[in-house]
C-alpha cells in the first residue's frame, strides 16, 4: 500500500471515529435532557423521575417494587436504568437474585459482589435464592412453578407492599434460558393471581425489559430516538433513560469476578447501558 493510500484510509478512520464519538456524545446529552422532559408524563409512567417533594408528600404509602433477575450481575448489566429511575422516584427497591451465579463463577464471591451493588444502588431489599430448582447454565431449565414460589414468598413476607415487579420479557435479552425462565414463571404467577377466585384489585404491575436485535443491542446511546418514539404509541410502554450511566459502570465494576474483556465490550456498547424499555404486561 502506498504511503498515499495509507494516508487516505488514515484520515477516513478517523474522520468516521470523531463522527461516531460526536453521535454518541449527542445522544447522551439528548438522554439526559429526555430524562427531564419524563416528569411531566408521571401519570402514565410510573417510572418517572425526579418526583417533587409536593407530589411525594401527597403519597400515604411509599411506592415498592421488585426487580426479578436470574443471576448475579443482571441488575447491573441490564436493568440499572431501571433500579436508578425507581430510586429518583422515591420508591423502595427490592432486588430478588433466582441463582448464586455458581455455574458462572464461584457463588460465594458473587454473592459478595452482589451485596456491594446494593450498597452501591442503596436497595432496601436483597435475597439471592438458594434451590437445586434454580441452579444456573444454559443446560438448565427452570420450573415455572419454583419461581412463582419464590414471588409467593416474598411477597407475602416483606413488610412493604409491592405496586411494581420488574423482570426480563420472553426473549430474555440475551437469550439465556434462565432469563426466559424468569419471565415465564412471573408471567405465569401474575395470570394466577388475576384469575383466581376472589382476585385482589390490588395486584402489582408487571413490566418487563424490552429484548431488541443485535443492532440496536450494541447501538449503546445512539438507540435513544428509536426506543423512546416507540413508547410514545403505548401507555403501557415506558422508555426510561439512566441518569448516571457512570454509576452503571461503578455497579457492573463491582462484579469483578465476572468484567472480563468481552463483558467490557459488551458494556461500552450495550444500550442497557445508557436506557430501558418496558412493557406492562399484566
Amino acid at each position: 500500500m502506498s504511503s498515499t493510500t495509507a494516508g487516505a484510509t488514515s484520515e477516513t478512520v478517523g474522520a468516521a471515529l470523531k463522527l461516531a464519538f460526536a453521535a454518541t456524545l449527542a445522544s447522551v446529552v439528548s438522554l439526559s435532557v429526555l430524562a427531564k422532559v419524563r416528569a411531566h408524563r408521571k401519570s402514565s409512567d410510573p417510572f418517572a423521575s425526579p418526583r417533587t417533594t409536593s407530589e411525594a408528600s401527597k403519597e400515604t404509602e411509599r411506592r415498592a417494587a421488585i426487580v426479578l433477575t436470574a443471576h448475579p450481575d443482571d441488575e447491573s448489566y441490564f436493568f440499572a436504568p431501571t433500579v436508578q429511575a425507581l430510586k429518583r422516584s422515591g420508591a423502595e427497591v427490592h432486588l430478588v437474585c433466582l441463582s448464586d451465579g455458581a455455574a458462572g463463577g464461584d457463588g460465594e464471591t458473587r454473592k459478595a459482589e452482589l451485596l456491594k451493588v446494593k450498597e452501591l444502588l442503596e436497595l432496601e431489599g436483597l435475597c439471592i435464592v438458594d434451590t437445586d430448582d434454580l441452579r444456573d447454565g444454559m443446560e438448565t431449565q427452570w420450573p415455572a412453578k419454583t419461581v412463582m414460589a419464590v414471588l409467593d414468598a416474598y411477597t407475602e413476607g416483606a413488610p412493604v407492599k409491592f405496586d411494581y415487579v420488574v423482570t426480563f420479557d420472553g426473549r430474555g435479552v440475551s437469550g439465556h434460558v434462565n432469563h426466559i425462565a424468569t419471565y415465564e414463571g412471573t408471567r405465569q404467577w401474575i395470570e394466577e393471581k388475576h384469575n383466581s377466585p376472589g382476585a385482589s384489585s390490588d395486584l402489582p404491575q408487571v413490566w418487563v425489559l424490552e429484548s431488541t436485535n443485535l443492532v440496536r443491542k450494541l447501538s449503546g446511546a445512539l438507540d435513544f430516538a428509536m426506543s423512546y418514539l416507540e413508547t410514545l404509541t403505548s401507555s403501557r410502554r415506558v422508555f426510561v433513560p439512566s441518569p448516571s450511566p457512570r454509576q452503571v459502570l461503578a455497579a457492573v465494576r463491582l462484579h469483578k469476578s465476572q468484567f472480563v474483556w468481552y463483558r467490557k465490550l459488551f458494556l461500552a456498547f450495550s444500550r442497557y447501558t445508557f436506557m430501558n424499555t418496558l412493557r406492562r404486561i399484566d
